[in-house]
């Protein structure tokens, strides 16, 4: 199956939220604790027992099959495996409807990738072409079509065309659809990486040169033109004040001393003139420099880059610090005499060049960025509590948070930000949104709201408060902004989607599943770790030992920096009673995510089931450098499992992430319908709030809906009605990964509910044994 890096249109909703990749980390399993919940022997007993088993082992066919068995048999009678049998037969209706869907949207991106190919659409005919490996089971079937080849040939160099003519988005374009086609093998990952900097170069330094290669790019194509960007926000003097050389020698101290695989300064080095380099043949640059408009200099400058890095290649002695610090000297001495580009960009290029030969997860986090980062990593941060998104382009509420200035203001649902502090927010991206709004605890912001059923606006001054980001959800939100936690009541079955891991995490996961055990019962838990990117290690640790009284964690390849090993290890402190739990998982659940998951699979305590995780296991440690103005993030371990895999995916690794003991795929397009769906379902509302769940969809496709060349399964999206209730998006097969993972557990515990007169309570489950 080819992973892929989620694309930009799958980025839903909640921009307040910033999560940071934690430090993580090894060891030996325990003797497995298996799940195994005992319940009076009864005619179900071995189809509950086999189950897990089967299912880890692949046989998903045959565990269905089993309880397809039970429709012959005279046990329709009992409820429990009357409804079992229901549910069953309407996955199979809906799996078939999913199948005829896929296969024809299968057909139908194939013949769309021929056609665009013919008509010398490239990046059309490639987006085409990854459509359809998103909804094939084997993706090989079209990267092995001949036609595809062709195009990948034709797609390829043209990119490289472009962007030998200077033309980055073109280049970037074409580079990242051929990436997300053969992401498994990294076939054009160096090539979107490289292309990447110049873009970034010219958003950061010159977004108006940006904007005209995009309108530029849209008109070539015949595309509307792009919406006029906020180029007024954060200009490159801001974003790099306070950046010094200071900053710079302690980060390659750090990193040559710390780094995970090792590193040299002759590494570092090179890689900061490369990073230069790459700054110097950005074409655009001189709008924002007119230096570089004096090609002579430039040459100079560029020459004396080559000649250094030419001689650095060449020397056999290892380099120190002192020479490290010399041919930075150097460089400041040659641009001081010839482009005279402020000394904060030369640092800030070099420094960005030097971490990017080690890891993508190794940066500076540069003084401008801090603030930021610190957000993410604790959790808290100050501001006015809104959840916002983009909805035709407009800034717009999705809920407010409980207990927040936005809430007691009055801010509801689909209210839309149309000032901040008196400037218009037409144009303004979600990232600057957010940093425009929160800021420091006790200072004010003014916003002008505008409730689209009144037509009104009115000004909103709201004082920052500190604001607790959320991390742990439930099925169903409730009025007044409780969680029912129950995916099935009758059958006692949990459910609690983790959306990342924060400092509250395991408590909050408590907050949800004690009740449950300690009320109605719980028989079965589902957790939901899909779209989580991570988080803090701390978090997954407590977590996972939530699930396990003894036994290794987690653990880490190479000693901490105090020069110990180290490992985490479960107690019985706080562990849940030993009910059978699914865990799901897919492409885009990382770090933390990734370290409950393995863990839990690697002491048999939960199925795992959906797509393989991201592999993101590396441990980043923070150091402070330039007197605490910013941080070094630098990777200087990897985590192991309790089962000894270390699952990070280092270049050229087959094998990585998390693989489901139970495989069920699903496309890109069904993620994006259950985030949508997510948006709306999960506001925050009032008992007897009426919520119009259009106002928080973006319609783009209901814009298209009467365009001839519009893709049909947008239109088709279009004319669907919103969901009414959580519970549609299990009736009408939106997620089958959840169908999934709900009928395996309603299986597992078949013999129980359907021998008992009574859910398991809190009582029989603590006397659970396996």
């Amino acid at each position: 199956m080819i992973q892929r890096k989620k694309p930009a249109w799958l980025a839903m909703a909640a921009a307040f939220l910033c999560v940071a990749t934690a430090c993580v980390a090894e060891r030996q399993v325990s003797e497995p604790q298996t799940v195994a919940v005992s319940a009076p022997a009864g005619p179900y007993s071995q189809l509950s027992n086999d189950v897990w088993g089967l299912a880890s082992e692949g046989k998903l066919d045959d565990v269905w099959t089993r309880v397809r068995a039970l429709t012959k048999a005279d046990d329709q009678a009992n409820p429990a495996v009357s409804t079992l049998t229901r549910d069953l037969a309407r996955h199979d209706v809906l799996e078939t409807g999913r199948r005829a869907k896929d296969q024809e949207q299968y057909d139908k991106a194939m013949g769309e990738m021929r056609k665009f190919a013919a008509e010398d659409k490239l990046v059309d005919a490639l987006t085409a072409a990854v459509q359809a490996t998103d909804v094939i089971d084997d993706p090989m079937k079209v990267i092995n079509d001949p036609q595809v080849q062709t195009l990948e040939k034709k797609a390829a160099d043209a990119a490289a065309g472009f962007e030998k003519q200077g033309r980055w988005t073109r280049a970037l374009a074409l580079y990242q659809r051929l990436s997300l086609l053969y992401d498994d093998r990294n076939t054009y990952a160096d090539q979107v990486k490289r292309v990447s900097q110049h873009v970034s170069l010219l958003g950061l330094y010159a977004p108006e040169v940006l904007f005209e290669l995009y309108k530029k790019d849209a008109a070539e194509r015949g595309d509307p033109e792009p919406e006029p960007w906020a180029m007024d926000a954060d200009r490159w003097q801001t974003q790099l004040q306070d950046i010094d050389s200071m900053l710079l020698t302690d980060s390659l101290l750090r990193a040559q001393s710390r780094h995970v695989e090792g590193a040299t300064y002759k590494q570092l080095v090179t890689g900061g003139i490369d990073g230069l380099r790459v700054f110097f043949d950005t074409r655009g640059l001189e709008e924002a420099f007119p230096t570089l408009k004096d090609a002579a200099k430039v040459k100079t400058f560029t020459d004396f880059l080559d000649e250094t890095r030419n001689t650095i290649d060449k020397r056999e002695l290892p380099m120190g610090l002192a020479d490290t610090t010399s041919t930075l000297t150097r460089i400041m001495k040659m641009n001081e005499d010839t482009v005279q580009l402020p000394e904060k960009v030369i640092v800030h290029e070099f420094g960005n060049g030097a971490m990017r030969t080690l890891d993508e997860f190794t940066a500076i986090i540069w003084p401008h960025a801090k603030m930021q980062f610190d957000k993410a990593i604790t959790g808290n941060f100050s501001g006015v509590g809104i959840q916002i998104t983009l909805v035709n382009r407009q800034l717009t509420v999705v809920t407010p948070l409980e207990d927040t200035p936005a809430l007691k203001a009055g801010i509801k649902p689909g209210d839309q930000i149309v000032t901040i502090d008196g400037k218009s927010t037409v144009g303004i991206g979600l990232d600057q949104a957010v940093d425009k709004i929160t800021g420091e605890q006790g200072s004010q912001v003014k916003l002008g709201i505008k409730t689209p059923s009144t037509d009104k606006t009115r000004e909103v001054t709201l004082t920052r408060s500190s604001i607790k980001v959320v991390s742990v959800k439930g099925w169903e939100r409730l009025p007044g902004g409780d969680w029912n936690c129950y995916v099935d009541k009758a059958d006692r079955i949990g459910y609690v989607r983790v959306t990342n891991f924060g400092p509250n995490t395991a408590d909050e996961i408590d907050a949800q599943v004690k009740p449950m055990i300690e009320g109605d019962g719980l028989n079965g838990l589902i957790i939901d770790l899909r779209m989580n990117p991570g988080g803090r290690l701390d978090a997954a640790i407590d977590v996972s030992n939530r699930f396990l009284d003894k036994g290794t964690i987690v653990s880490t390849t190479q000693k901490m920096l105090t020069g110990d090993e180290w490992k985490a290890d479960a107690d019985e402190s706080h562990t849940y009673p030993n009910v059978p739990v699914i865990v799901m998982v897919n492409g885009s659940s990382a770090s933390a995510s990734e370290i409950v998951s393995g863990c839990l699979q690697a002491h048999h305590r939960a199925l795992i089931v959906g797509q393989r995780s991201f592999g993101k296991g590396s441990v980043q440690h923070l150091f402070r450098i330039g007197f605490d103005k910013a941080y070094l993030k630098l990777t200087t371990q990897y985590y192991k499992l309790p089962d000894g895999r270390i699952i990070h995916r280092r270049p050229g690794a087959e094998m990585w992430g998390i693989e489901p003991d139970v495989k069920v795929r699903m496309s890109d397009r069904q993620t994006a319908a259950i985030l949508r769906a997510r948006t709306y379902l999960d506001i925050l509302r009032e008992k007897g709030e009426k919520i119009d769940p259009k106002q928080f969809l973006n319609d783009a496709a209901a814009e298209k809906k009467d365009d001839k060349n519009a893709d049909p399964a947008d239109a088709e999206e279009a004319k669907e009605e919103p969901l009414a209730s959580v519970s549609e998006i299990l009736t009408r097969g939106m997620d089958p990964q959840l169908e999934t993972a709900l009928l395996l557990l309603k299986t597992r515990v078949l013999n129980q509910v359907a021998t008992a007169a009574l859910p398991l309570d809190k009582a029989r489950a603590d006397k659970a044994t396996q």
